[in-house]
């Protein structure tokens, strides 16, 4: 600006001229003045909006290291404003006083940024500290959470077979995006993982830290994790074990059905137009009405077959009139009440028929039942199915294989069954499968 102004020789009598002088124009040289206060205020407007968004994007212990400088800076940007302002307005005595301090908070800064690394390594120390006595207290991961000050952070557990990354329910890992990844070793093992606010990438030592002294915790969770993924596992087996021997016996029945049985009724068919050629009163029509007999006797027990490895009735048309055909062909007088407002998973339709039927056989070979009553409703995600008599009771269910296998199969669908048979009190049998181990289709 100088070479627009003359330097006031009435106040230094013994200065030299302005030796950058170009063009003495005082419009100018004030416009000037104006130009570079608003640059000057506008710059330290800029250095104050990064410092809030740093300070915003920062969790809370890079907050604790950064609250110096941080402080340092805005007050460096309030005294620069301070000092730019008046100069642009024409007050000199504030702007020189307002420049001074502002020389004495730039000085500062270094400092401020000293004792922000040293506030953030006591704070990492105080975190690690914090953390191990938390422990006893809390969970692995909330004892993390609070010394990284992280709410959301979460825990991902390393199973070397099958080489991926599970939850604390043994469920596979996803790992979010917009979000850090810190492996965690213990003897040089992978183990665990910790996912992370991004902004904790600049105190990576904290992190490591943090995650060093909740190794051994964090193998005993991974322990734990593991036999929840192994369990998952194995129920996800016993539900491909059942749903494939649901499909053979379906195929079976069919097969049956379209094979075996659609012969013996032509054959019956043909027996009869011989018949009805023969003679009457004659050995060959006794032997035609002897072997019409017998098999439709045949056909009888072959239906009865295909009907005890898988109905028709329950493929095609559902639970209800499945269980409604039981009911007809029981010895006892049975009564069924059915409340399902759709039809169910297949595998929950074949489970709860296969629990009544093997429910009204033990009714019908050991209960001196006189009746029985079959109930079968929704409640709160379940189904539940119910079998009661009024036989001598005394029923257990682990003296017979029929039971127990309708309780494996209840149990890899996450079922169960509970049987109530106090001598003279009749036989209560119970099931309870989650809706949620099959996916509920629309009624057909």
């Amino acid at each position: 600006m100088l070479i627009f102004a003359a330097e006031p020789q009435s106040n230094c009598p013994s200065c030299p001229d302005n030796l950058l002088l170009v063009w003495e124009n005082d419009g100018v040289f004030d416009a000037a003045v104006l130009l570079l206060g608003l640059t000057g205020a506008v710059m330290l407007v800029g250095v104050c909006v990064v410092m809030v968004r740093r300070w915003r994007r920062s969790g809370p212990v890079q907050r604790r290291a950064l609250a110096p400088v941080v402080v340092t800076g805005a007050a460096v940007a309030l005294a620069g404003l301070g000092g730019v302002i008046p100069l642009a307005l024409g007050a000199d005595g504030v702007s020189a006083a307002m420049n001074f301090a502002l020389i004495a908070l730039i000085t500062a800064v270094p400092f401020a940024f000293l004792a922000g690394l040293l506030r953030s390594s006591l704070s990492r120390a105080g975190a690690v500290s914090g953390l191990v006595e938390r422990f006893g207290t809390t969970s692995v991961r909330d004892a993390l959470a609070e010394a990284l000050g992280d709410p959301q952070l979460a825990l991902a557990y390393w199973l070397p077979r099958p080489a991926r990354y599970v939850d604390a329910d043994g469920q596979p890992a996803h790992f979010p995006t917009g979000r850090a990844v810190t492996e965690i070793e213990h003897d040089g093992a992978r183990i665990a993982a910790i996912v992370h606010d991004e902004a904790l990438l600049e105190e990576p030592e904290l992190v490591r830290a943090a995650g060093a002294a909740a190794a051994l915790a964090l193998h005993n969770e991974r322990l734990d994790a593991e036999l929840r993924a192994r369990y998952e596992e194995l129920r996800a087996s016993r539900t491909r074990l059942v749903e494939a021997g649901d499909a053979a016996r379906r195929k079976i029945e069919r097969d049956l059905h379209d094979g075996a049985q659609q012969h013996l009724v032509s054959l019956a068919l043909t027996l009869r137009m011989a018949r009805s050629s023969a003679e009457p009163h004659t050995k060959t029509a006794a032997l035609l009405d002897a072997a019409i007999d017998q098999l439709k006797e045949g056909l009888a027990e072959l239906r009865e077959l295909a009907r005890g490895i898988h109905p028709a009735v329950l493929t095609e048309r559902g639970l209800e009139p499945a269980l409604a055909g039981l009911a007809a062909r029981a010895p006892v007088p049975v009564t069924v009440s059915a409340h399902l407002d759709q039809r169910l998973d297949p595998a929950l339709e074949s489970a709860a028929y296969f629990m009544v039927s093997e429910a009204l056989t033990n009714v019908a070979k050991y209960s001196h039942a006189k009746s029985a009553e079959v109930s079968i409703e929704q409640i709160d995600g379940h189904v539940v199915i119910g079998v009661r008599d009024d036989g001598i009771g005394g029923a257990d269910a682990g003296s017979g294989t029929g039971l127990r296998g309708i309780a494996d199969r209840l149990a890899a669908l996450d079922g169960r069954l509970e049987v109530d048979s106090p001598p003279g009190g009749g036989t209560f049998v119970r099931a309870e499968l989650p809706t949620a181990a099959g996916h509920p289709t629309p009624a057909r």
